[in-house]
């Protein structure tokens, strides 16, 4: 009696629709569950199921569901269902203590659309992380979906790998100050072509932008004003990596004083052609550029102060490594980077490099790395004698100049009392230089320098 009388209330409630067929899985968490009832069945039995719950055959698409009172967390509820294509707007209704929808739609890969009001009535969720992760079908999000959502933290990887979706509404975020995470919400969304410029308006207490749009391979352009009010950001790491950009907005970081790094924000961008001189003006906290512009192919010149406002780097790692149409440098791109301590791979595999400064690295006294910085650059022709005069706290030469056949002329070298010390004999002397540590193949295929043979075989 007792089963039939959640039977016939369940059957007035609003259905989750499903692919009919075999095997289909229709909760990963049969211990939230009141009552399912699938193919007129009541599929809870004792109350105490747990885990997920499969049924051999799916006749009717229609399965009415019906969660225990109390639940406050649905984290995974229909994690895996994939055969799961609507559910309806009241679903979680009778639940406004719920705080995690963490995971809850992870994997449903046949649900077509969410309804407007899902989350009308859980106002105290603070955790959407993963909701709706790998639903490659869903092709819209609701403007109002997260209305009255005003208490939540994280909408990390919340829509990633949606990839049907092309769009995003601008207010989707509008009611939700106290985020502070948006790392990976729209990573792998491959369709998407475009962001609203107020898209992240209503969001003050943001610190991270780690790879939110990374992978959106169609996105071809930035809103300038996308992070206008995001004041406290501290990380735009992989933010638009592997994007379609042809061009970034001078003023895209104007408003955010706070940032600490850039590591791979524009990584394999190969469409875009230029980068605006001010970009990283308002940005003095900077510490780590690693990979910013890596792989950027189509990039043919750096603005010589690019990153003169930015004194705190300690990291210019694989910055503009495989910019294979990167022909110069500018003499003064570091010269305010007083910091830095690494420029390991920087201009690794910059194939078209014809030339460098010879005061590229003049006011960078406290670096120690230069291991592959020219690693590959096959039309280098020369190396300024005086390149390292500064640096010589060195102690990782290895591969910097590997494959760089073109090279003509003398290998670096400082004068020191009137005689030439090469970067090959710095251990000679130990009060005007820290001994490199490791010169593997430093000059590897550099055969046509002039000093070639006098340079002994482990740095070659």
């Amino acid at each position: 009696m007792f089963f039939r009388k959640i039977m016939k209330q369940n059957m007035t409630q609003e259905p989750i629709v499903y692919q009919t067929g075999t095997y289909v899985k229709l909760i990963n968490k049969a211990e939230y569950c009141k009552s399912i009832i699938a193919d007129g069945k009541e599929l809870i039995v004792t109350g105490n199921e747990s885990g997920e719950l499969i049924v051999p055959e799916l006749k009717a698409p229609k399965v009415y569901i019906t969660f225990k009172e109390g639940i406050t967390n649905f984290s995974d509820v229909f994690l895996g269902c994939i055969k799961l294509t609507s559910v309806p707007a009241n679903l979680f209704a009778n639940h406004p203590n719920a705080t995690s929808f963490s995971g809850a739609f992870f994997g449903c890969m046949s649900l077509k659309s969410i309804p407007a009001g899902l989350f009308a009535n859980n106002r105290k969720v603070t955790d959407f992380y993963s909701t709706f992760f790998g639903c490659t079908s869903l092709a819209a999000i609701p403007e109002n979906l997260f209305a009255k959502c005003s208490e939540v933290t994280t909408f990390s990887t919340t829509f990633h790998a949606c990839d049907a979706l092309t769009s995003i509404p601008e207010n989707l975020f509008a009611n939700c100050p106290e985020v502070t995470d948006f790392d990976d919400t729209f990573s792998s969304c491959r369709t998407l072509t475009s962001i609203p410029e107020k898209l992240f308006a209503n969001n003050p207490e943001v610190i991270s932008f780690n790879a939110t749009f990374v992978i959106c391979s169609t996105l071809e352009s930035i809103p300038e004003k996308l992070f206008a009010n995001n004041p406290k950001v501290t990380d735009f790491e992989s933010t638009f990596r592997f994007t379609a950009l042809t061009s970034i907005p001078e003023n895209l970081f104007a408003n955010c004083p706070a940032v600490t790094n850039f590591g791979g924000t524009f990584s394999k961008c190969k469409a875009l052609i230029a980068v605006p001189k001010g970009l990283f003006v308002h940005n003095p906290k900077v510490t780590d550029f690693e990979q910013t512009f890596e792989g950027c192919s189509a990039l043919t010149a750096i603005p010589e102060k690019l990153f003169a406002n930015n004194p705190e780097v300690t990291n210019f790692s694989l910055t503009f490594h495989g910019c294979s149409a990167l022909t110069t440098i500018p003499e003064n791109l570091f010269a305010n980077n007083s910091a830095v301590t690494t420029f390991s791979e920087t201009f690794y595999d910059c194939t078209a490099l014809i030339a460098i400064p010879e005061n590229l690295f003049a006011n960078n006294l406290a670096v120690t790395s230069f291991n592959f910085t020219f690693y590959g650059c096959k039309a280098l022709t020369s190396i300024p004698a005086n390149l390292f005069d500064n640096n010589r706290k060195v102690t990782d030469f290895a591969y910097t100049f590997y494959g760089c056949k073109a090279l003509t002329g003398e290998s670096p070298y400082t004068m020191i009392d009137g005689q030439k010390v090469h970067l090959y004999e710095r251990a000679n002397y130990p009060e005007q230089f820290t001994a490199p540590e490791n010169s593997d193949r430093c000059f590897y295929g550099c055969t046509g320098l002039t000093d070639y043979s006098q340079i002994p075989t482990d740095w070659l």
